[in-house]
């Protein structure tokens, strides 16, 4: 499926040259009126349009104001550089360097949720504005994770079990030898604690279990991510686009698992694929 069924359209007054409070009372009215709440309490993912003739440096100004009205900014990372929004940019490298995250690869698939690799509660939506996209590929896809679930346990009874345990994330970018989070990959929620969904990034999991003094996956809790893989590889549960400059895509981070497809950029030294990146706690 594409982004048609999620889109919404803003369309914003010249307030080029007010003050920034100006620009936070306009925003929030931008906000309320073209139903970006709605959108996501109904179907978990908006993708707004309509700020394209804005420059880049208004884009910067307005997508934070976007992400406030929905609700807190909160830090990508942690001590005295943390970073309440963040470029998401191939950096070099790929995914088999231990000091490089995901998002600063090209690499694509890996589906997964924001913010495992950060102390505390996962995001309960990202925000992400495109600035500058790809020269080819780099296309966003969302996986509903309660549908992979319910697909999961058909095929494997006790999966939800197996990744209730408790596993270790890769904390990327630390100094510190062996440095982890220590989640579950699944959580029950809701009233009835009969809804359950997903934390995860196997790439993290992975290199996680593997530093000195953490215990080895078992058996079947490799078993259960062949599972969630083999299914998530299905292009039939995919919701996907392309963002054009301007456009922010904004989702529910604990109803939703999400990749991409691998990017090429238009050149090694030239501007590459820029996103910002915001996470938010409703």
């Amino acid at each position: 499926m594409d982004f048609s069924p999620y889109r919404v359209f803003m369309d914003p007054a010249d307030v080029a040259g007010q003050p920034r409070e100006t620009w936070r009372r306009h925003v929030s009215r931008m906000v309320d009126a073209c139903g970006i709440g709605e959108v996501l309490t109904t179907r978990g993912i908006a993708v707004l349009s309509g700020l394209d003739d804005l420059s880049g440096p208004q884009l910067r100004v307005v997508f934070p104001l976007i992400c406030e009205a929905l609700g807190t900014l909160i830090p990508q990372s942690v001590g005295s550089s943390a970073q309440l929004l963040r470029e998401v940019t191939y950096r070099g490298n790929d995914l088999s360097d231990r000091t490089l995250r995901y998002s600063d690869s090209r690499d694509g698939g890996s589906f997964h949720t924001d913010g495992v690799p950060v102390p505390g509660e996962v995001p309960d939506l990202i925000a992400l504005l495109c600035l500058r996209q790809a020269a080819a590929g780099g296309e966003l896809v969302f996986i509903d994770s309660q549908e992979i679930l319910r697909l999961a346990s058909a095929q494997m009874p006790d999966i939800l079990d197996v990744l209730s345990n408790q596993f270790h994330f890769d904390q990327r970018r630390k100094d510190e030898p062996g440095a982890t989070i220590v989640r579950r990959v699944v959580e029950r929620s809701g009233a009835d604690d009969r809804t359950h969904h997903l934390t995860y990034l196997r790439d993290y999991i992975e290199s996680g279990h593997a530093m000195p003094g953490v215990r080895p996956l078992t058996p079947a809790e490799t078993r259960a991510m062949d599972l969630l893989d083999a299914l998530m590889a299905s292009e039939d549960l995919h919701i996907e686009g392309r963002l054009l400059r301007g456009q922010i895509v904004i989702s529910d981070n604990r109803r939703y698992l999400h990749g991409r497809h691998a990017f090429v950029d238009a050149s090694e030294g030239g501007a590459g694929r820029l996103m910002l990146r915001a996470w938010i706690r409703r």
